[in-house]
């Protein structure tokens, strides 16, 4: 007789403390059942994969009202549950077997690192939306958990960029001080600020260096600093990064005896086979190729 499996309402944990982007977790639920009450201490995006369920919940907004909802989740479809919000009951019957979720959690600590004094992604009297279809948002969230899966093979730098995209596209709102932000980052950074940062960078090569990283290095929230960042270097810090470390590759490979293994890990890619997919898509040919002339 198959054994009932015990359903963690929360999920599990995905990521840990090394990790460098939004915290996530999974969560892996029957064909049928039901768990009381869920509380949203931070704003969640969930990402629901696998059968298809009919949901019946009920639950308490931050003001204390009480809703009744009743929906179908398909594969692939997003929740968005704001702080505050607790979920009292929901009950679930999926046609066929089980459903996976994946979520990502706006912490407030990540928040302060990535975003600085913006403060948090959602207004305060946000309303939850439950089972709504956005390709480009589970996109997003599906490369950030195959970034933990495979131990962050692509870098800090990366994982934070993903993690700022996510929470620009879902929850960015226009705004006066928006426009201004936006009006600021015109003329880039400072070209003291623009030189400071390519000296750091250039010498962090060999390290698995992130947004955070590089934003403390001018003073700025990493969010801010992306933005000035690509008006100044016209391209991502994430894609100027791995454009150095192509570079730096180049002047390695000159030096016959040094072996590309080894000159992979001295520019920060972590593996042989990383840098030569990244070399192969920057330079047009592999490392080794390059190295033959």
């Amino acid at each position: 007789m198959e054994q009932p499996r015990t359903v963690h309402k929360y999920g599990l944990p995905l990521t840990g403390s090394d990790w460098p982007g939004l915290p996530m977790r999974v969560g892996h639920f029957p064909s049928a059942g039901r768990v009381e009450n869920l509380s949203c201490a931070s704003d969640t995006v969930l990402l629901w994969t696998g059968a298809t369920s009919h949901v019946d919940m009920a639950y308490r907004d931050a003001n204390g009202k009480t809703h009744q909802n009743r929906f179908e989740r398909r594969s692939g479809t997003i929740d968005i549950m704001p702080r505050g919000m607790t979920i009292e009951q929901v009950h679930w019957r999926n046609d066929g077997g089980g459903s996976n979720c994946v979520s990502v959690n706006f912490a407030s600590s990540t928040l302060a690192q990535l975003l600085g004094d913006q403060g948090r992604p959602l207004p305060e009297q946000a309303r939850p939306r439950f089972a709504f279809s956005d390709p480009h948002a589970a996109d997003l969230i599906s490369r950030l958990q195959a970034q933990v899966v495979a131990r962050n093979p692509l870098g800090a730098a990366y994982a934070q960029g993903l993690s700022l995209t996510l929470a620009s596209y879902l929850f960015a709102r226009p705004s006066g001080a928006s426009i201004r932000a936006a009006a600021s980052d015109a003329g880039g950074l400072p070209r003291l600020q623009s030189e400071a940062l390519m000296v750091f960078i250039e010498d962090s090569l060999s390290r698995d260096i992130g947004l955070v990283d590089m934003a403390a290095v001018v003073g700025y929230s990493p969010d801010h600093f992306s933005r000035l960042f690509r008006q100044t270097f016209r391209a991502s810090p994430y894609q100027y990064l791995l454009g150095r470390r192509v570079e730096r590759a180049k002047t390695m490979l000159r030096d016959p005896s040094m072996p590309i293994a080894a000159i992979a890990i001295a520019c920060g890619f972590t593996s042989q086979s990383h840098l030569n997919g990244v070399f192969k898509r920057m330079a047009g040919l592999t490392p080794g190729q390059y190295r033959r002339g």
